[in-house]
């Protein structure tokens, strides 16, 4: 209950040195202890500049730190200049410094970014990561207005480009951000990206799988993974011939598909061979009646081809569905680290966009997977800021030192301190 109406007889903004990023400590301690922008500094950019104030590098990082923090307009550039805490750990250019920056980028800039991401992702799943798991997919980031090579997808319906994500499931991490024109397939450029991941993947008694949608249902790529030793799952598409198939097996069997029910599906394998392809498969589906049977009197077939010799459909098919807990990962990228809008005309420049928010997410899991315990390691990258980086802090200074002052009734201080500690060690 309020106890009265006018509790406050004033209020104003002349609190003095208070951050409302106190939490950001965390960060920008665990990009310091493991030297994670160090590497920014041979990225090649289009610069023409004689004695620049603030090299490429630098503007990088202060664009990085900012999307890590959730500042993702080139306005939010104050929040550098102007924070009490934040302004000790850079030395922030001005906002227009900040847009002439991005007429340095082009495509060498991309690769070398790119090149980056797959390096961070692969390095952490060589040394962590027992069975390697690659979910690929390809999402939409839309655009407005004539920006360069997008197009009209018609699979979202919307303007835009068309990236291609591979992630590694159990680590979460990014392997590969491959940033498409719209008019790109889902599956455009699978290979080429396949082969840098695998060349930077550490293979040697590390079983690896791959799952993909019907869009990656091509003979060129089963063939390729199965020499490459990689077991494959992906779904095949709705083909009438196969859907025919699987009918006449069950009616042949005797089995009447409506005695079960989507939670207690009939698992089956047929014998069919994709054209072109010419390494061995199995074709296992599962199927059950449709919700509203009065609607249509046609089953659901959910099918998946695989060179997986040795587990049970059943098995073949959960581990299939597991992929889709990969889209959050994508959801994860576009809605927490600003994935999903690109501001520029120039197509490089929003690849550029793209890349920094692609790198963010890598450099925030390497960070949840190394530091945070407990229930935190389930801990999306807004909910950190929520829980351990929006605190209020006030910064002093004196004799040349300058200290922290947290809120005592701040609630996850005990957890803040340990994670703190293990980055001082």
């Amino acid at each position: 209950m309020i106890l009265s109406k006018n509790i406050f007889d004033n209020i104003n903004f002349n609190g003095g040195n208070i951050s409302c990023d106190g939490g950001s400590i965390l960060l920008l301690s665990f990009l310091k202890k493991y030297n994670l922008l160090s590497s920014l500094n041979s990225i090649p950019f289009s610069d023409t500049r004689r004695m620049p104030k603030y090299s490429n590098s630098d503007i990088t990082s202060q664009i990085i730190l900012r999307n890590l923090l959730g500042y993702f307009n080139q306005a939010d550039q104050l929040a550098l200049i102007d924070d009490p805490l934040l302004s000790q750990c850079f030395d922030a250019c001005s906002q227009p410094t900040l847009s002439r920056f991005f007429d340095r980028v082009d495509i060498k800039t991309n690769m070398a970014i790119k090149e980056y991401i797959q390096k961070l992702g692969c390095e952490y799943v060589n040394k962590h990561a027992g069975n390697i798991i690659l979910d690929v997919d390809s999402t939409k980031t839309e655009t407005h207005g004539h920006q360069e090579a997008s197009a009209y997808i018609f699979h979202y319906g919307v303007n835009g480009y068309h990236p291609m994500m591979i992630n590694e499931y159990n680590t979460k991490l990014l392997l590969s951000s491959n940033f498409r024109t719209g008019s790109a397939y889902s599956s455009n450029g699978f290979i080429n990206e396949l082969k840098e991941v695998l060349a930077h993947l550490d293979r040697k008694d590390k079983p690896i799988s791959m799952r993909g949608d019907s869009a990656f249902y091509n003979a060129e790529f089963m063939d390729y993974m199965h020499h490459e030793g990689i077991q494959y799952y992906i779904r095949a598409k709705n083909y009438e011939k196969i859907q025919n198939m699987i009918i006449d097996q069950l009616e042949d069997k005797g089995i009447n598909y409506l005695n079960y029910t989507n939670n207690c599906p009939y698992y089956g394998e047929i014998e069919y061979s994709l054209q072109n392809l010419s390494t061995p498969c199995r074709y296992i589906y599962k199927i059950f009646p449709a919700e509203d049977k009065q609607l249509t009197m046609f089953p659901v077939i959910y099918c998946i081809i695989t060179n997986d010799m040795n587990r049970s459909c059943k098995e073949i098919c959960d581990f299939y569905e597991e992929r889709g807990n990969s889209e959050n990962f994508t959801k994860e990228l576009k809605d927490d680290f600003n994935g999903s809008n690109v501001g520029h005309h120039d197509f490089e420049k929003n690849c550029f966009q793209f890349m920094i928010s692609s790198l963010c997410y890598n450099i925030y899991h390497l960070f949840r997977l190394t530091i945070l315990e407990g229930k935190d390691l389930q801990m999306r990258m807004n909910s950190f800021r929520c829980k351990y980086q929006k605190i209020a802090v006030k910064v002093v200074r004196h004799a040349r030192k300058i200290s922290l002052s947290f809120s005592s009734a701040y609630r996850y201080k005990t957890e803040f301190l340990r994670y703190y500690q293990k980055l001082q060690i």
